[in-house]
């Protein structure tokens, strides 16, 4: 199995085309798990706001992908439910009670369970599986999915290319050893910020 740098490194070789196919695995069988596709997204974009690549192309691939395998995550969710529910099993009931649960959530507060968890990771795997084992039907989830999944391409691209962006203004100003040092400063500066919001030190009596 490829690791994250080897992979990032193929995104950067093969561009649009492997991150397409990513973005499609990624809801479409719930393989998000394995598939860093947000990563990948950043990284792509990074490197053709750098290399004078096309942004255009990206978000293209990214949008198609994400809209494809959420599609296909949707009516595995459906035929599969409509499979199950015609035994009279442990399994049966397993997946009416699911149904019945995911219906009240989907059909009732589609933008908190279809677009939002379209931005947050691992959340948006298991979503459009989740919205096709409700009753909520194909269009109106396809009207809430394509808010979060435009807005989930808009942040990471974002993210992507300031982030390139900042690295090659530290780089200009430092040189290549001031900025991984300036970098590397930041990011221990944030992570001890973080854990003193999470555990305040103690007032004195």
């Amino acid at each position: 199995m490829l690791s994250v740098s080897e992979l990032l490194d193929l995104v950067a070789v093969q561009g649009p085309w492997l991150l397409f196919l990513m973005a499609l695995l990624e809801t479409s069988f719930v393989w998000g798990f394995f598939i860093p596709t947000g990563l990948a997204l950043s990284f792509a974009a990074a490197v053709a706001f750098d290399e004078g690549g096309s942004i255009p192309m990206i978000a293209a691939a990214a949008i198609g992908g994400g809209a494809i395998g959420d599609t296909i995550g949707f009516w595995v969710g459906r035929k599969g439910r409509e499979h199950w529910e015609r035994g009279t099993g442990r399994i049966t009931h397993f997946v009416t009670a699911a149904r019945d649960r995911t219906e009240q959530w989907f059909g009732g507060r589609p933008l908190l369970s279809i677009t939002i968890p379209r931005l947050i990771s691992f959340v948006r795997t298991v979503m459009p599986l989740a919205a096709g084992m409700s009753g909520i039907s194909y269009a109106r989830f396809l009207g809430y999915e394509l808010p979060g999944l435009l807005l989930w391409c808009a942040i990471y691209m974002a993210a992507g290319m300031a982030a390139g962006e900042g690295w090659s203004w530290a780089a200009r100003i430092l040189g290549p050893e001031g900025a991984t040092l300036f970098v590397a400063l930041a990011a221990t500066a944030a992570a001890l910020i973080r854990r003193r919001r999470l555990n305040p030190p103690e007032r004195s009596r």
